[in-house]
């Protein structure tokens, strides 16, 4: 017997081991534990025909796009035992020079006017340079607009004209055998089409609550929730963030991850809801972060055990395991072992049932949650707090112009000016200088701002540079050396 390997599906260079995101409410649980899906419907319709999928792929791919995406190497500082590669630290810049290398690819997909791209989280999450490319072949320079780890959704946006927008459809209504297309650029392969049928809805399979990276933990305050719609149809690295559509060539979800033994597909394709998928990503636009009902509680699938512990009609629901103090839950008198079986009007089978329910609410607006407490109806009306997930990307740091020619990079903070970091084996890490020390003065003239310092390298016609640097260890010294051409 093995595990399989759960793989987010964008294509990704890595110069360490690359880590997998993270997502709403304090916490989340697998598919009930006879893994039964949250939609139980079956679809009975014959194969489609060719003509079905031709037309359906000729709808969509005109709005599927092909993102390549560029970043830097991890920062190097120089120590006394030579250059050490440190991971990124929030605020702090990467090493002068350090070229922008091709970093992944995925996929993504206009779904608004003004050329906004839905796209996943994980394949912009360190980009520092994206380029989109059209099914017409046209390329342009993107921005990231804001993302989100704990839905792995994200979006981007270009500037232009005549730019396709996909039609979005339900993800509501998909019944199980349904058939479906996985459009995006798989392997490099750009705008590919393959064919299968809906395996599962409302899965959650731990791939957003693995163990995140640094990065992504403080872009993300919400827990994370998964309600993945699974399926045949072929889905390999690369296909990330492009559209799962329906036979009319409907948006029904955004791919984004496979359950693998190799890292490539075995059969076991996931996709976010478009209904969620919409919601954050119209919030990304709106605030720049993901705002959602928050109720302060930590849940599990109903167990076997628990239909004869809470007379339960059948194994389903969202069991109440703890409750935070002044917790909206906790004010509205929700109770240990209570079983959350209805939010509003639908039903609730599982904790992905009720999460990407709350998901599509808005915060601090009463909803009537129907619980069985030991076997008795109850209904509890709650007003959900709130959560905040996701952000835009952090503005670059200010750097001094001309820093490279200098061989060091330069932030201000606090009113100083200080060296942030040091191109390795340049002539200023063999003079002495290192990151944290503070630039008093630069030949001669004293620096107040990162742009003082610009102009003096600038103005350096002899081709040397004397720094006056307060050193944390030694204190004020003077460093004198020569700049690169």
């Amino acid at each position: 017997m093995y595990l399989p390997q759960i793989t987010l599906t964008g294509t990704r260079r890595s110069w360490s081991a690359c880590a997998i995101c993270a997502l709403l409410l304090p916490a989340c649980a697998n598919d009930s534990s006879d893994g039964t899906p949250s939609s139980v419907g079956v679809a009975h319709a014959q194969t489609p025909s060719t003509s079905a999928f031709q037309t359906a792929a000729s709808r969509a791919l005109p709005a599927v796009v092909y993102i390549q995406v560029e970043a830097r190497p991890p920062q190097v500082v120089m120590t006394p035992y030579g250059p050490l590669a440190v991971p990124s630290q929030p605020g702090a810049p990467q090493a002068p020079q350090a070229p922008l290398l091709p970093f992944g690819s995925g996929s993504g997909v206009f779904f608004r006017e003004g050329g906004y791209i839905l796209t996943n989280n994980h394949v912009v999450r360190q980009a520092e340079r994206v380029t989109v490319t059209t099914y017409d072949r046209r390329t342009f320079e993107a921005t990231v607009v804001a993302r989100d780890p704990s839905t792995d959704i994200a979006v981007v946006r270009v500037q232009g004209e005549k730019l396709p927008v996909a039609p979005l459809g339900t993800s509501d209504s998909l019944r199980l055998g349904q058939w479906v297309l996985a459009l995006g650029s798989p392997l490099g392969l750009q705008f590919s089409v393959t064919a299968g049928i809906v395996s599962a809805t409302g899965r959650s399979i731990g791939i957003l609550a693995a163990p995140a990276r640094a990065e992504d933990d403080r872009a993300s305050q919400a827990a994370p929730l998964e309600d993945f719609i699974q399926t045949d149809a072929a889905i390999n690295p690369g296909n990330s963030g492009g559209p799962l559509v329906d036979l009319e060539g409907r948006v029904i979800g955004i791919n984004t991850a496979i359950a693998s033994p190799t890292g490539t597909f075995a059969g076991y394709g996931f996709a976010v809801p478009i209904e969620l998928a919409r919601v954050v990503a119209d919030q990304l636009i709106r605030f720049g972060e993901v705002r959602r009902p928050y109720l302060g509680v930590a849940l599990d699938n109903v167990q076997p055990v628990d239909v004869r512990v809470y007379s339960l009609r059948e194994p389903v629901g969202a069991e109440v395991i703890r409750i935070e103090e002044q917790s909206p839950a906790a004010r509205a008198g929700l109770q240990l072992g209570d079983v959350i079986v209805q939010l509003g009007e639908t039903p609730v089978r599982t904790v992905a049932d009720l999460q990407a329910g709350l998901a599509r609410r808005e915060p601090n607006t009463s909803v009537r949650l129907r619980v069985t407490r030991y076997g008795r109806d109850v209904t509890v009306d709650v007003t959900p707090g709130i959560v905040r997930s996701g952000g835009r990307p952090e503005a670059p740091t200010a750097t001094a112009e001309g820093s490279a020619r200098a061989g060091l990079q330069v932030a201000e903070r606090g009113g100083r000016v200080v060296i942030a970091a040091v191109q390795p084996y340049s002539t200023a890490a063999r003079a002495g200088v290192r990151a944290g020390q503070v630039v008093v003065s630069a030949n001669g003239r004293q620096i107040g701002s990162v742009d003082q310092l610009a102009e003096v390298v600038r103005e350096a016609r002899a081709g040397a540079l004397s720094l006056v640097v307060e050193d944390p260890e030694v204190g004020r010294v003077i460093i004198n050396y020569e700049l690169t051409s």
